[in-house]
């Protein structure tokens, strides 16, 4: 990359910050250089798919015009420089000799925001839309300056763009007016595609391939200086419930019922009275409470035991045998005394 082209590009960067910063006026920016976007076509090729471009002020005379555009158009983006790029004066004025290397005698056209400009000295102003073409009947002049509706678009892959075509011609009295382009192919990154438009100009266009595409157009009933439209396909968004991969234990489990528990460990959410063979204690843990459970506790996984003897209790079923065994002492005792009287 040569210094201009270096220089061009810090002082784009000065631009935006310029218009960022409130310490900055319009106009002392635009004292220095303004910025638009260019398209260049070449017989029906598309060179330059609009992009940016930064204008200075080469002689100086407080004004930025077309013709200042196309020469740094040429230094920015043509492999020969400013070589490609020629002028001269005219019965007209100032006239083009020579675009994108080609001098063929005058064949060409340059339009501002889509409207035909009147010589190479009209001024332009940042945001300004410049468009410039050799032509591909150099004979006749029968090419027609198309344009989109929309210059750039962003949208998700499988996603539908819109567009509309438009080519400016001229009546009988030579004044110019736009009408939609019916039945124009098409073309992604200078290939066609399966779109046509419709009767209004209309066009629906879905992208298989995500990245950044040149979209432009065709017709077999009009020579077209190539229409340009940029547009950017990202891939569509995803969401986790639209992942089979993605598990709902491992999102929706909440902190307190994330609870774990070992064969000793059990969870009592409702109050329980625990009882131990020293002590017997009463208590209402709060929900989610892990206790430790007894050595003893039953198969239901419980933890809450009672003084009242139960079925199958072995301290109660030994204090009943015993209580049995003293009675029947005591029974062989009265009756041995009453013999003994």
């Amino acid at each position: 990359m040569n210094k201009k082209k270096i220089i061009s590009a810090i002082c784009g960067a000065a631009l935006a910050v310029s218009a960022a910063a409130p310490a900055f006026s319009a106009s002392a920016a635009e004292g220095d250089f303004i910025q638009i976007t260019v398209g260049i076509s070449n017989a029906g090729s598309v060179e330059v798919p609009n992009s940016d471009l930064i204008v200075y002020d080469r002689d100086n005379d407080g004004k930025y015009t077309i013709d200042e555009a196309l020469y740094y158009a040429h230094e920015m983006y043509y492999s020969g420089g400013t070589a490609g790029y020629a002028t001269e004066q005219s019965d007209w004025g100032l006239s083009l000799k020579t675009l994108w290397g080609v001098t063929n005698g005058g064949s060409y056209g340059y339009y501002v925001n889509d409207t035909m400009a009147m010589g190479l000295t009209d001024e332009l102003k940042s945001g300004d839309y410049l468009y410039a073409y050799v032509f591909q009947d150099a004979a006749n002049f029968s090419d027609k300056y198309s344009f989109f509706n929309i210059k750039e678009a962003a949208v998700k892959h499988g996603e539908s763009l819109e567009i509309t075509l438009n080519a400016l011609l001229f009546d009988e009295n030579w004044a110019p007016y736009t009408a939609p382009v019916k039945n124009a192919r098409i073309t992604i990154d200078n290939s066609d595609s399966s779109f046509v438009t419709d009767e209004n100009g209309k066009a629906f266009l879905t992208f298989d391939v995500i990245g950044y595409h040149t979209i432009s157009a065709r017709s077999s009933d009009l020579v077209l200086a190539p229409p340009v439209l940029n547009v950017q396909v990202d891939s569509a968004e995803t969401t986790a419930i639209d992942d089979p991969a993605v598990t709902t234990t491992a999102t929706t489990t909440m902190p307190e019922d994330n609870v774990t528990t070992t064969p000793d460990a059990v969870t009592t959410p409702a109050a329980a009275t625990t009882s131990t063979a020293d002590s017997t204690t009463t208590a209402a843990p709060a929900a989610g409470t892990t206790t430790k459970a007894p050595s003893n506790a039953n198969s239901s996984g419980s933890s809450s035991k009672t003084d009242a003897a139960k079925t199958g209790d072995s301290a109660s079923v030994a204090a009943i045998a015993l209580a049995a065994l003293l009675a029947g002492g005591t029974a062989v005792a009265f009756r041995r005394r009453k013999n003994d009287d």
